[in-house]
Formats: structure tokens, C-alpha cells, sequence
């Protein structure tokens, strides 16, 4: 239990690299490149921050309260094109998008530091990603922010 304690500890830990990872990210971009995209049809890096930004509102910390809350919930399919037609703003500062992302996932790792090793384990259902733990969908959490920061990182590149 020790080592699974560890691990967790751990994947927080890494959850708030993102978090700085993303500030250096966001500090080496020059302003112009913030709405030109990196290859033709692609999303821009300001798109992509705010789309971050959204997924750790609207999903994650959604997610999150809802398996610890609710026994077993179904949990919903985020609609990224009713997002874009609704939400995005192009242009919100990249730096008030970055606090409230650092905001929200500072509360969320706050939070998830202090659940007891058993709360790890509760469940939910996804229609498209099936039934996981909440262990599972932190580490989702942290996959898609390090994908995310990597597309980021590839602007800094050019």
C-alpha cells in the first residue's frame, strides 16, 4: 500500500510540473504567435491553452467531484466543437487563461492530497471510456496536460 501511496504522491506531484511547465511555455511565446497556428489547419497555442484551460474546468474537476460524491456515476462526453461555438474567445490574454488553469489545478491536487487511500478507488462510468477508477481518470487528466503542454512546446521550437 505503501508504493501505491507513493505512486499517487507522485502523479500529483507531476500534475503540478504541468503547471510550471506551463508557465515557462506560455512565457517564451512571443505575443504575435499566439493566434497563428503551427502547420496549416491546425490549432493555435492560444486555442490549445484555452482548450486545456476548459478540459480542467469543465471535465476534470467536474469528474472528480462527481466519483467522489456520487456512487458510480455516468459521467458525460465533452463536446469540443459546442465548446468552440459557445466559449472560445480568442481574445481572452494567454496569462489570465494560464492563472485560472493554475488556479483550478491547484484546488484540485489540494483536494486530491488529502483523499483517503480507499477514495482512489471509487468509480465511474464514461459512455465512451467505460467504467475506471478515479486513479484512472487522474492519470487521463495527466496525459492529456502533457500532451497539450507538448503541442504548446512545439511553438517555442520554431
Amino acid at each position: 500500500m505503501e508504493e501505491l501511496d507513493t505512486y499517487r504522491q507522485e502523479l500529483l506531484s507531476a500534475l503540478e510540473g504541468v503547471v510550471i511547465e506551463l508557465s515557462r511555455t506560455v512565457g517564451g511565446l512571443p505575443y504575435h504567435a499566439w493566434q497563428l497556428p503551427f502547420v496549416q489547419g491546425a490549432h493555435t497555442p492560444h486555442y490549445i491553452l484555452a482548450h486545456l484551460r476548459e478540459l480542467e474546468e469543465q471535465v476534470f474537476s467536474l469528474q472528480v467531484r462527481r466519483i467522489l460524491d456520487e456512487d458510480s456515476p455516468v459521467l458525460t462526453i465533452f463536446d469540443d466543437n459546442v465548446w468552440v461555438a459557445g466559449h472560445y474567445d480568442p481574445g481572452k490574454p494567454a496569462r489570465l487563461i494560464l492563472e485560472e488553469f493554475t488556479h483550478l489545478r491547484k484546488q484540485e491536487v489540494n483536494g486530491l492530497r488529502v483523499l483517503p487511500s480507499e477514495d482512489w478507488s471509487r468509480t465511474a462510468r464514461h459512455p465512451w471510456w467505460g467504467v475506471h477508477t478515479l486513479q484512472w481518470w487522474v492519470e487521463l487528466q495527466l496525459d492529456y496536460s502533457q500532451q497539450h503542454l507538448k503541442e504548446l512546446a512545439a511553438f517555442l521550437a520554431m
